[in-house]
């Protein structure tokens, strides 16, 4: 069993149109950990198994697209940004750094 972790340190964003595709969003993420491909894929539809890619610290995990606003504005407004994988278990985690209760956000 591993376990891949690491802070977010870049982002990207593609929403997908071609045939077969259409509906689908996905995020990267690269960091410490390595690549993370996150599909968003349309409500309804059965979420495919997270897998890490053989040989590769690249990781494909899947979510419903109502879950695309919360996680792109978690990417936006915090820091750190951290991400997990679980070999074992297949499951993935993103998740923010310590905050102060009630800490104000700053405008930039």
């Amino acid at each position: 069993m591993a376990t891949h972790f690491g802070k977010i340190d870049n982002y990207y964003t593609n929403m997908l149109a071609p045939k077969g595709f259409a509906g689908k969003r996905l995020m990267n993420f690269t960091g410490s950990f390595g690549k993370a491909i996150v599909w968003f894929i349309p409500n309804g539809s059965p979420l495919p198994d997270n897998k890490k890619h053989p040989e590769e610290n690249v990781f494909d995990v899947y979510y419903q697209i109502d879950d695309w606003a919360a996680i792109i504005d978690i990417l936006r407004n915090e820091n750190p940004v951290y991400f997990n994988f679980n070999d074992a278990s297949n499951t993935a985690q993103m998740y923010t750094g310590n905050e102060p209760v009630g800490e104000e956000e700053h405008a930039p």
